[in-house]
């Protein structure tokens, strides 16, 4: 590209300086797109979401939307990637050591539930998609279990920082089943919407995991 006279050469990317404003432009509508994809999908669900929908809602023209993504399969793929590090961060963030430090296992479990209650139904119709998605689909299922491995991995670094209030004999079987629990219950209640019964809700599933979790660990009250 030739230098526009007068311009600074430091403005130019080849010298660290900040990208062209179109390369900006394109960056931003491409993550108007994909949030609007994740509202809509979230709302009606991905098989009822439209490339045309998308584009309205991201406030950019329909060719935009396919010139970035040729179908909703490759739209699905780019929103489950970027869902995957967002859920990796969130994990990261609700079980920094600052977060539980002064607190009680009990106090930072019922958070964690009631958190993962929260964010998988705000994104129940996008994460009913992935979840079908992943039972076929060995590059969503590989995802999927990048998130359940961080869950994992921090799940262990917090047991093992509150060893002396888990009465539960083997700390390391502890937070595989302890996962594992947590992340059924919540999949079967938010992802197919076929458990529990009819007459238990949200707050309810939630405080009765909680407490299930809380017997099998033996926490200390």
């Amino acid at each position: 590209m030739d230098e526009t006279p007068g311009r600074k050469a430091s403005n130019s990317p080849r010298h660290g300086g900040p990208p062209p404003p179109k390369q900006q432009r394109s960056k931003e509508k491409l993550e108007r797109i994909l949030n609007a994809g994740y509202e809509i999908a979230a709302e009606v669900g991905f098989e009822s979401t439209t490339l045309a929908k998308i584009a309205e809602r991201a406030g950019v023209a329909t060719s935009t939307v396919y010139t970035r993504f040729k179908d909703k399969e490759a739209l699905l793929h780019a929103l489950h990637t970027a869902a995957t590090e967002r859920s990796r961060a969130t994990i990261a963030e609700a079980y920094q050591e600052q977060h539980w430090q002064e607190r009680s296992l009990r106090e930072v479990l019922a958070d964690v539930i009631d958190l993962s209650l929260q964010l998988t139904e705000q994104m129940a119709g996008f994460q009913k998609a992935c979840y079908q998605r992943a039972l076929s689909d060995p590059v969503f299922a590989s995802r999927e279990a990048q998130v359940r491995k961080e869950l994992l991995n921090k799940t262990r670094e917090l047991f093992a920082s509150k060893a002396g209030e888990i009465g539960h004999p083997d700390k390391e079987v502890a937070a595989q089943f302890f996962v594992a629990l947590y992340v059924s219950v919540i999949t079967e209640h938010v992802m197919t919407s076929t458990f529990p019964a009819e007459s238990l809700d949200s707050a309810q599933i939630g405080q009765e995991l909680f407490d299930a979790c809380a017997r099998y660990l033996q926490l200390d009250r």
